[in-house]
């Protein structure tokens, strides 16, 4: 069969070539002249719209996909920036990423290190569980939907067979998805929810962490068949040295019985996290996950939706000091504030003790609040080992408003609580009458 030769332009846009294939649509690498960014461009095959039921079909799948990207804004989700499903061959315009998909990695001579798949997985559960709270499944998770960015980031694309559960809206029904990552309640043409997005996560978790396909059959019916009968092995059985943890995590996501899997992605991202903490010591890039979930559970990032929070993990760096060391000084310019997420920190003013700080509480913020007059008013020295996120005052004045507005809402509360806790000190005092 003759591949069509690259279009020049598609809409508004100019097509610089082709980054990849498929059965039903070809991706190009464009350029938006009028945003100067690159994009990816999906256009469907036109030789596909040439019978008007197919065509209205596929019209119909890309439209759904428009539809259901729409919805979603999250760091880990590919958003979608145009569509025109009336052009002829129609198509949707998305960010384009850097990178490739993790099919990549599915092969035994090319596996990543079981940190980094694990704190992949980790974020394509936030990229879900943010799906979910829109009312979404995708019904077509697998290695070729998840692209891995060159930080460590990855992006889930392709909602074009996504269910939205709160509508009455005529939608994609039947067997939808890749045999290979269905289900067995898919396989079955039955109802799907998040739990099937589970099922199809804990195969791509298996692929990565193996190698090998936990249903690998000589064609669909043989795969088809294993995935609604028979159990693969556990992954530590054919790459040794995974956790317990790690097993329980990818076995309980491969339940038969959908209820038997995780309540919900939270339930599944804290399992995955259990694996973590029982690999040897990782690099920074491999623990965002951890941190993530480390920053979640304190108070002062409690009003943050998830997309901020990894923004904000993000925006800073994190830093380990030793006890002793003079993490802020006085009477000198600040140009960063910093929230401590492990250990103790005494605060002083000319060598006076103030007080202590904990995990939770910020340091430096009135720098931030107060730029016309950044000078430190004491300082800050760790009294045992601290892990500490800093984040440069510039960094985020350039962030998104909605970023912004958490960390505005989040110093508020925090003095308002200081400003409590001084009057409640100061009406204990016990002030002799003159």
């Amino acid at each position: 069969m003759t591949i069509p030769s690259c279009p020049s332009t598609i809409g508004k846009f100019t097509v610089e070539r082709e980054l990849g294939r498929g059965a039903s649509s070809a991706v190009y690498l464009g350029y938006d002249r009028f945003n100067s960014r690159k994009v990816a461009i999906k256009q469907i095959h036109a030789r596909l719209l040439e019978e008007p039921q197919q065509a209205a079909r596929y019209r119909r799948r890309l439209r759904n996909e428009a539809s259901m990207a729409g919805l979603l804004h999250h760091p880990y989700i590919v958003r979608l920036l145009d569509a025109d499903e009336d052009a002829e061959p129609p198509y949707l315009v998305l960010e384009y990423i850097e990178g490739e998909s993790l099919s990549s990695y599915t092969n035994a001579d090319k596996l990543l290190p079981v940190p980094k798949v694990l704190d992949i997985a980790f974020k394509v559960c936030s990229a879900l569980d943010h799906a979910h709270c829109n009312g979404l499944v995708h019904r077509d998770i697998k290695p070729a939907n998840i692209m891995l960015q060159p930080n460590g980031d990855v992006k889930v694309t392709d909602f074009g067979t996504a269910l939205l559960l709160r509508s009455n809206v005529t939608q994609i029904t039947g067997l939808v998805g890749s045999p290979a990552y269905m289900a067995p309640e898919q396989v079955r043409e039955q109802e799907c929810t998040h739990r099937s997005d589970m099922f199809s996560l804990g195969v791509v978790l298996y692929q990565l962490l193996t190698g090998r396909s936990p249903f690998e059959g000589e064609s669909d019916f043989a795969t088809l068949y294993k995935i609604n009968s028979e159990m693969p092995p556990p992954p530590s059985e054919l790459r040794t040295g995974l956790p317990p943890a790690v097993d329980n995590a990818v076995m309980r996501a491969l339940s038969k019985i959908a209820e038997d899997r995780f309540a919900d992605w939270p339930e599944f991202a804290s399992a995955l996290l259990d694996g973590i903490r029982g690999l040897p010591e990782r690099r920074a890039e491999e623990r965002q996950g951890e941190r993530f979930a480390q920053m979640r559970a304190l108070p002062f990032f409690a009003d943050f939706h998830d997309a901020a929070l990894w923004e904000a993990l993000r925006l800073g760096k994190f830093h380990i000091a030793k006890a002793g060391t003079v993490l802020m000084q006085e009477d000198t310019e600040g140009d960063s504030f910093s929230i401590i997420l492990e250990g103790i920190v005494a605060i002083r003013r000319k060598g006076v003790a103030l007080s202590t700080l904990g995990a939770g509480v910020t340091l430096g913020e009135m720098a931030y609040l107060r730029p016309e007059n950044p000078v430190r008013s004491a300082s800050a020295i760790a009294e045992g080992p601290v892990l500490m996120l800093e984040i440069r005052n510039a960094a985020l004045r350039k962030a998104s408003d909605g970023l912004k507005g958490c960390f505005d809402r989040a110093f508020i509360k925090l003095l308002v609580n200081r400003l409590i806790a001084t009057n409640a000190q100061v009406s204990n005092l016990d002030i002799p009458l003159r």
